[in-house]
C-alpha cells in the first residue's frame, strides 16, 4: 500500500442445509450478510404429534438460518446488517468482551466505484473511519463513522494520508486508543494516536510520532498493530522507502500514546515486504508480509520465532498464496479465532480498485491451516464460519477455480497465474495473453490467432466428489476451426461446449453435469485458428450443482 514520501473440517465436508444467495435490500449475496429470520408454523392449537413436527421444521428451518448466517463470500462489497455496503480498508479488529469490533478506513474512491464499477486512480481521499460491530465474525452491524473528515488545514484533512490502522484498550487508562499511518503536508507523516472512551467513537486526536526510535528512516512503511497474550500492543511494519527492514515495536506500556524503540527482526530482499502483520499461533510468533507491488494483488510470506523479538526463521512463502496471489488481494491483518483445540486463523485481505482494477472495499477473507508449523493458505470464494467453535467448512456457492477473472498477475502476461497456457505458433508471438478488455476487473484472457495456430489455458482443480457446473463468459471473433470450453479427466466422460459462434458482447456459456468421482478435475479453453480470429474469456467458475 502507498505511504507518502485448529482447523476442525475438511474441505470436502458441506454443511448440511447451508443457504445461499442470501440478501439484504435487494443486495447481491457476495458478502456476510444478515439473513431475514424465517417465519414458523404456530403451534398452540396442533395435536402432539403435529406440534412435535412443527418443532422439528423450526428446529430444522433455525439451523438452516444460522448455518445461511455464517457464510462468508469474497469478491464483491461486502453488506453490513441493514443491507449497506461495508467501506472498511486498511483496519484491524478488537475483540471486546464477546463482540468484535472492525475497523477501517472508508475512501471516496470507494464510494464512487461502487455504484459506477469504474476505477479512479487520479488519488485517495480520506472520507471517514469507520466502526462495524459483530458478535460472529460474519455479520457486521454499523457503529458510525468514528472519525470524520475535517476541513482543509486541519488533522484528518480529505486530503491527508489515512490508513493501515488498529485500536487497543488500555486498562488503566480506560481508553480505547486509535494507532494509524497518517500523512498531509501541514502535519507532516507519521504514526497518529487518537482516543476513545467507548470502542465506538468518536476517536480525539491526541499526537503524531514523526519518528520511531531505531528505525531506518523517519516514517513507518505498511503497519498493523498486534496485541500479545499478555495485553501489550505491538506496532509490526516496514520502514518507508525501499521497505526492506521489518521491525517489531511495541507502545509505551503507560498509556499505548507512543511508539517505542523497535527492534529490526528482518532485512528482506531486493523489492521490499509490504502488508506486514503478526499473528501467534500454538505458541510461535508469525511475522507475515507481502511483496511489493502498491496496491496490486501479492503473494504472502510469514516467518516465526517462539519470541516476538526473533530471532525469526527464514522468510517462506504462504503456501497457496501462490496460484492466485492470494484469492487476489494482499495482506491486510489476521484474526485470531477461538474454539476447538487449534482454533482457527483468519486472513484478511483486500482489493484496491482504483490501482488494481479490482475493486475498492473489496475485503477478502480466507480461513489458515497448518502443516506443522507452516501456514496454508485456502483461496475460497465462499465458507461458513463457526466463530464459538473457531471452526469453519466450504461453501457449497464456492467457486473453485483460482485467479477465474485472470487479475492476480497485475500486468500483461503470456503466462496467466493459476493456469498453464501452451500454444504452437509458427511464426509471431504467443496467441494467450491477459488483455485489458474484460467483462469485470481489469483483465481477460485471450487466445488470438497469428497465420494458423493454437492455443490453450488449463487448470487442474482438485475438489470433492459431485457434480458441477463449469461456467465461463466469453468473447469472440468466431470461425475458428476449433473453440472449445471443456472438462476432462474428472472420472466419467468429457464435457464441453463448442465456441465457434462468432459473439461480440460478452456472453456466458456453461458446460453441465461434470460429474467428479476421482477428487479432481482438468478444465480448458483451447482455440485452433487462423489469423484475425481471436477468443476472450472472463469470469470462470466450477461450483457444485445444488
Amino acid at each position: 500500500m502507498r505511504y507518502p514520501i485448529p482447523r476442525t473440517t475438511t474441505s470436502a465436508r458441506w454443511l448440511p442445509g447451508l443457504l445461499l444467495a442470501l440478501a439484504v435490500g435487494g443486495a447481491a449475496g457476495t458478502g456476510p450478510v444478515m439473513a431475514a429470520t424465517a417465519d414458523t408454523p404456530a403451534t398452540a392449537d396442533a395435536p402432539a404429534d403435529d406440534a412435535a413436527s412443527a418443532t422439528a421444521t423450526a428446529t430444522a428451518t433455525a439451523a438452516a438460518t444460522a448455518a445461511a448466517n455464517r457464510t462468508i463470500r469474497n469478491g464483491d462489497f461486502w453488506r453490513d446488517t441493514s443491507g449497506a455496503p461495508i467501506y472498511s480498508q486498511g483496519g484491524g479488529v478488537l475483540k471486546v468482551g464477546e463482540k468484535y469490533y472492525w475497523y477501517g478506513v472508508k475512501y471516496e474512491e470507494a464510494v464512487g466505484y461502487i455504484t459506477s464499477r469504474k476505477p479512479d486512480g487520479s488519488a485517495t481521499r480520506f472520507n471517514a473511519v469507520t466502526a462495524y460491530s459483530s458478535t460472529d465474525l460474519v455479520n457486521w452491524t454499523n457503529e458510525g463513522e468514528v472519525i470524520k473528515v475535517a476541513a482543509p488545514g486541519k488533522i484528518f484533512e480529505r486530503d491527508a494520508w489515512l490508513g493501515r490502522l488498529g485500536v487497543v484498550y488500555h486498562q488503566r487508562t480506560k481508553k480505547y486508543v486509535l494507532i494509524t499511518q497518517y500523512g498531509s503536508k501541514g502535519a507532516g507523516n507519521g504514526v497518529l494516536f487518537a482516543t476513545s472512551d467507548t470502542p465506538t467513537g468518536p476517536f480525539k486526536y491526541d499526537n503524531l510520532q514523526t519518528q520511531v526510535p531505531n528505525v531506518n528512516g523517519a516514517a513507518t512503511g505498511d503497519q498493523t498493530v498486534f496485541i500479545d497474550d499478555d495485553g501489550q500492543p505491538y506496532l509490526i511494519f516496514s520502514n518507508s522507502g525501499e521497505r526492506r527492514h521489518l521491525y517489531v515495536a511495541p507502545l509505551r506500556a503507560s498509556d499505548f500514546l507512543q511508539v517505542g524503540p523497535a527492534k529490526l527482526v528482518h532485512q528482506a530482499p531486493a523489492g521490499g515486504r509490504e502488508g506486514n502483520a503478526m499473528f501467534k499461533h500454538n505458541g510461535l510468533y508469525y511475522f507475515c508480509s507481502s511483496e511489493l507491488h502498491g496496491w496490486n494483488a501479492s503473494r504472502s510470506y510469514y516467518m516465526t520465532s517462539p519470541s516476538i523479538d526473533g530471532a525469526y526463521t527464514p522468510e517462506r512463502l504462504i503456501k497457496g498464496t501462490e496460484n492466485d496471489f492470494s484469492h487476489v488481494s494482499q495482506n491486510g491483518f489476521f484474526i485470531p479465532v477461538a474454539g476447538g483445540k487449534q482454533g482457527t486463523v483468519l486472513f484478511a485481505g483486500d482489493r484496491w480498485s482504483n490501482y488494481a482494477g479490482n475493486g475498492n472495499g473489496y475485503n477478502i477473507w480466507v480461513p489458515l491451516t497448518f502443516e506443522g508449523t507452516a501456514p496454508v493458505f485456502h483461496s475460497l470464494s465462499e465458507f461458513s464460519l463457526d466463530a464459538e467453535r473457531g471452526t469453519w467448512q466450504v461453501g457449497k456457492g464456492n467457486n473453485y477455480v483460482l485467479n477465474p477473472g485472470f487479475e492476480a498477475d497485475r500486468v500483461a502476461q503470456t503466462g496467466v497465474t493459476g493456469w498453464v497456457v501452451s500454444w504452437t505458433n509458427l511464426k509471431g508471438p504467443s496467441p494467450t495473453v491477459n488483455v485489458l478488455d474484460s467483462r469485470t476487473g481489469r483483465w481477460a484472457l485471450t487466445l488470438a490467432h497469428d497465420q494458423h495456430t493454437m492455443g490453450s489455458a488449463v487448470q487442474n482443480v482438485t475438489l470433492p466428489n459431485g457434480r458441477y457446473t463449469l461456467r465461463a463468459w466469453i468473447k469472440g471473433s468466431g470461425g475458428q476451426k476449433v473453440a472449445r470450453l471443456y472438462a476432462y479427466g474428472h472420472g466419467g466422460p468429457e464435457a464441453a461446449i463448442t465456441l465457434e459462434t462468432a459473439r461480440t458482447a460478452w456472453t456466458e456459456v456453461s458446460v453441465p453435469n461434470v460429474d467428479v468421482k476421482n477428487g479432481s478435475v482438468q478444465i480448458g479453453l483451447y482455440s485452433e485458428g487462423s489469423d484475425g480470429q481471436w477468443l476472450k474469456v472472463d469470469d470462470v467458475s466450477l461450483v457444485a450443482e445444488q
